[in-house]
């Protein structure tokens, strides 16, 4: 027996639609997990971000337009850092908080005066 007689005498049309069957739920299942994967790695990277006092200033306080409040306001968060600090910290701590436009905030305090340099990269806020 060859040819067409040999695959309908060993089943041959049965196995060929069951493994065709098989790619096709192993298929539309890969293709479902990975539609929905989305949502379970979104499970994953949920993270509970504690509420800071400095996270939202309140309306009346424009950050960029009231630098002498918002430096009073962002002050405090660099105490831990000492006196002098780089501004990469600075910018770390900013956005550890939710600061709204950390870069900008950090560039408008220091075109006013309020961030001053102290060498070698190092920044400290003004001295009232």
């Amino acid at each position: 027996m060859i040819g067409l007689e040999a695959i309908s005498a060993h089943n041959g049309w049965a196995m060929a639609i069951t493994g065709s069957i098989i790619v096709m739920c192993g298929l539309s299942a890969l293709a479902f997990i990975i539609s929905q994967l989305h949502k379970v790695i979104g499970l994953f990277e949920k993270k509970k971000k504690e509420a800071s006092p400095f996270a939202q200033p309140s309306t009346d306080i424009d950050i960029l337009n009231d630098l002498p409040v918002t430096a009073l306001l962002y002050q405090p968060l660099t105490a831990e850092l000492g006196d002098s600090f780089p501004l990469a910290e600075l910018y770390r701590i900013f956005e550890r908080e939710s600061l709204p436009h950390p870069h900008l905030t950090i560039n408008a305090l220091r075109e006013a005066d309020y961030l001053q340099s102290s060498g070698d990269g190092l920044f400290s806020w003004k001295k009232d």
